[in-house]
């Protein structure tokens, strides 16, 4: 089978730079299963704009440039959150994995309707809040649920128990509800454990006074570092957020989670067995507490998170997105 991916962003990349700062999700996504699609047996081609062109029998990455001159052929053509794209390809059937949430009205701003209309895609999406959050217009030719798997440097990180029983941290975007973190922080639980420290993504303030600390955007190596001798991941979730690889690569390093469940993070935890959810402030702050003082409880849900390791597999997902698009060996 002859499978491309089509990717337009800003800056430039390609798949020698997955443990990138840089990389984010939608590209993290596209290296992954472009490669492990190859393994697999199946010749892929990567467009985008690298700057750096590579060529193998089954895995190359050319620049988009190509595509004006060159009207290329396929089985099946995806495109990564823009269906312009797929004007450039011909290809048996046509797909888009989308990282955000569409509306009707960004559809047509962004002049993406025309293209939808001809080469009716199918949409993969990331979960279902994803799914319940998108317009109805997006299902007219069909969507499905993509599966994910993490870099092979989360599933290999060896777990000990070695960690800062004080320390908790925040992995996501900064505007994902860090403000909402913040003020639970500085007013439920500095104002009880004063000895507790929070790290989160960078801003300008400085909450030192708080026990609150910003931590450098690092290579993969030290993101991991700084994660596994954490006792506690803290993600609030927000409406925005549609999959939350942040709270997958916590579960994956073993760590405990609590959130709010905004958005999709009632998708990625489950109450009590790999973190807590807490549906209001004061819930919130109460589970921070516990998961800090109660030992049975964060070993309960750490063992729980060590039986699951290795699920998350870039190449089973692999296999599972060809069932998933209906691809039949």
């Amino acid at each position: 089978m002859k499978v491309c991916f089509l990717d337009k962003t800003e800056f430039q990349y390609n798949f020698k730079d997955i443990d990138k700062s840089f990389i984010r999700g939608a590209e993290n996504v596209l290296i992954n299963l472009s490669a492990c699609i190859s393994k697999l047996g199946h010749e892929v081609i990567v467009f985008n704009n690298c700057s750096s062109e590579y060529k193998s029998q089954n895995y190359s990455w050319l620049n988009l440039e190509r595509l004006k001159s060159n009207k290329y052929h396929f089985d099946i053509a995806i495109s990564n959150n823009d269906t312009r794209l797929l004007d450039k390809v011909s290809a048996l059937r046509k797909f888009v994995i989308s990282h955000s949430l569409q509306t009707l009205e960004k559809f047509i701003r962004k002049k993406q309707l025309k293209s939808y209309l001809i080469n009716k895609p199918i949409y993969l999406l990331l979960g279902n809040y994803h799914k319940s959050k998108m317009s109805k217009l997006f299902s007219i030719y069909g969507t499905k649920i993509l599966d994910y798997g993490l870099d092979k440097i989360f599933l290999e990180k060896s777990i000990d128990n070695n960690i800062d029983n004080k320390r908790a941290i925040f992995t996501s975007r900064s505007d994902r509800n860090l403000d909402l973190l913040i003020d639970v922080w500085k007013t439920k639980i500095f104002t009880k454990r004063k000895e507790l420290k929070l790290y989160i993504s960078p801003i300008h303030d400085d909450l030192k006074r708080f026990g609150i600390y910003n931590r450098d955007f690092v290579d993969k190596n030290i993101y991991i570092d700084q994660i596994v001798k954490s006792r506690v991941v803290i993600l609030p979730g927000h409406k925005a957020e549609l999959y939350c690889l942040a709270a997958s690569e916590a579960q994956e390093l073993c760590i405990p989670i609590v959130t709010m469940g905004i958005g999709s993070l009632s998708e990625r935890v489950e109450h009590n067995i790999t973190g807590l959810i807490g549906r209001n402030k004061k819930q919130f702050s109460e589970y921070i507490l516990d998961i800090f003082s109660n030992n049975d409880l964060w070993l309960s849900l750490r063992k729980n998170l060590l039986s699951n390791r290795g699920k998350k597999n870039w190449l089973i997902a692999s296999k599972n997105f060809l069932q998933t698009i209906d691809y039949n060996e």
